[in-house]
């Protein structure tokens, strides 16, 4: 068995069996991990129902399978948070209105609900700044993401192709505090 089939195989594992999983994706930070429940697989990319180390529901993140070289289970650390997760009565809203194929791309259908769902996201196609606010528009091989600075004011527009795409993050902690910030300002 290959990595790729073997990672695939434990992350088939984790959805069917509900567990918490550490994954990890970026070698050049190799003690950095992404935690949470695998929610939908796809053949090249999963989507994880992201959880802080505070055991807080932080929205979804999208990664590609290519990326990762090692995935922790029923540890210690992935028992805490699953602990502190239920205590807090922690929950995760649905981000699609139905399941989702294993042959979709997950980053496009991640990006279709967060324009419907109006949700911020942010976008790294590589080690640089990420791409950070509100899908306008997608098409099959095209993404434009009207940003939102750090202030949460309008930041012009950003467009680039999906199959650049490396990471992608939706409503987490982070787009939710941007969310506030440009709810404010637009409405004062």
């Amino acid at each position: 068995m290959n990595q790729a089939a073997h990672f695939i195989s434990i992350l088939k594992r984790s959805i069917e069996r509900g567990l918490v999983v550490s994954i990890y994706s970026n070698q050049y930070e190799p003690e950095k991990c992404s935690v949470g429940y695998v929610d939908t697989l796809s053949t090249e990319q999963f989507i994880m129902k992201h959880i802080t180390p505070e055991g807080l529901s932080d929205g979804y993140i999208v990664r590609r399978l290519d990326d990762i070289f090692r995935i922790d289970f029923n540890g210690e650390y992935e028992k805490r948070i699953v602990l502190l997760y239920t205590l807090q009565q922690q929950k995760h809203e649905s981000l699609f209105e139905e399941q989702t194929k294993k042959d979709l791309n997950l980053f496009k259908e991640t990006f279709i609900s967060a324009k419907n769902k109006d949700l911020i996201v942010s976008i790294c196609m590589d080690e640089g700044d990420d791409i950070v606010g509100f899908v306008k528009d997608i098409t099959t091989e095209e993404v434009v993401i009207s940003r939102i600075s750090s202030e949460g004011l309008c930041d012009g527009e950003s467009s680039f192709f999906l199959d650049d795409v490396n990471k992608l993050n939706c409503d987490t902690v982070e787009e939710k505090t941007l969310k506030l910030l440009y709810n404010y300002k637009i409405n004062d």
